[in-house]
C-alpha cells in the first residue's frame, strides 16, 4: 500500500489508510456475521436431524403391559395365536377351542357341564393338538416366571452385598486412624 500511495500527499495517504482500515473492519464484521449465521444454521440442521431421528409412529407398550414371555411360544403356533392363548392363561381362563371362539369361558364350561360336546372336544387328534398348544403356552409362561424369579433373587443378592459393603465402609470410617482393624 505504501508504494501506490508514495506519490500522493501525506493527508491523502492517511485518508486512504483509514479507508483501508474501515474496509478491513467492515470485512471482519461481515465475516464474523457470516460465521455466526453458518453456526446457527448448522445448529438448526442438527436440531432438525434430531427431531427426524425421534421415533415415529405408535410407541411400543410399556414393559408392564407386554405379554409375559415376549412371544417365545414355539414354532407350531400361528401368528398371534400364542399371545391370545397366553392372555387367557394369564386371566386364569380356559383356552377356547375351534368353534368356541366368541363364547366366554364360563359359557363354554356351563355347556360342557350340561352335557354338550363342544366341537373342539370331539376328536382325539383335535384334542392332542389343543393339549400340545396349551403346553407350549404354559411352558413359555413358566420360563418367563422363572426368569423373573431369578432376576428378583439376583437383585436381592446384589442388595445384600451392597449393604454389607456399605456397613464395612461405615465401620472403617468410624475407627480412629491409629487403631488397626483386627485380622480376620
Amino acid at each position: 500500500a505504501g508504494g501506490a500511495l508514495a506519490g500522493l500527499a501525506p493527508e491523502a495517504g492517511a485518508a486512504a489508510e483509514d479507508v483501508d482500515r474501515a474496509e478491513m473492519q467492515l470485512f471482519n464484521e461481515w465475516l464474523l456475521a457470516k460465521n455466526k449465521a453458518a453456526a446457527e444454521e448448522k445448529a438448526e440442521r442438527e436440531a432438525a436431524a434430531l427431531e427426524e431421528a425421534e421415533f415415529v409412529g405408535p410407541e411400543p407398550l410399556p414393559a408392564d403391559q407386554r405379554a409375559v414371555g415376549g412371544g417365545g411360544y414355539g414354532g407350531a403356533l400361528r401368528p398371534g395365536e400364542g399371545a391370545a392363548m397366553a392372555a387367557y392363561v394369564a386371566e386364569g381362563k380356559r383356552i377356547p377351542r375351534r368353534g368356541e371362539v366368541g363364547l366366554k369361558s364360563e359359557e363354554i364350561q356351563s355347556f360342557e357341564e350340561m352335557g354338550y360336546v363342544m366341537s373342539g372336544s370331539r376328536h382325539n387328534r383335535m384334542n392332542a393338538v389343543r393339549v400340545r398348544k396349551e403346553n407350549q403356552i404354559y411352558t413359555a409362561e413358566e420360563k418367563a416366571a422363572l426368569a423373573m424369579y431369578n432376576f428378583e433373587e439376583n437383585k436381592k443378592k446384589e442388595e445384600k452385598v451392597l449393604a454389607d459393603l456399605q456397613r464395612l465402609v461405615e465401620q472403617s470410617l468410624q475407627q480412629p486412624p491409629d487403631e488397626t482393624p483386627p485380622a480376620a
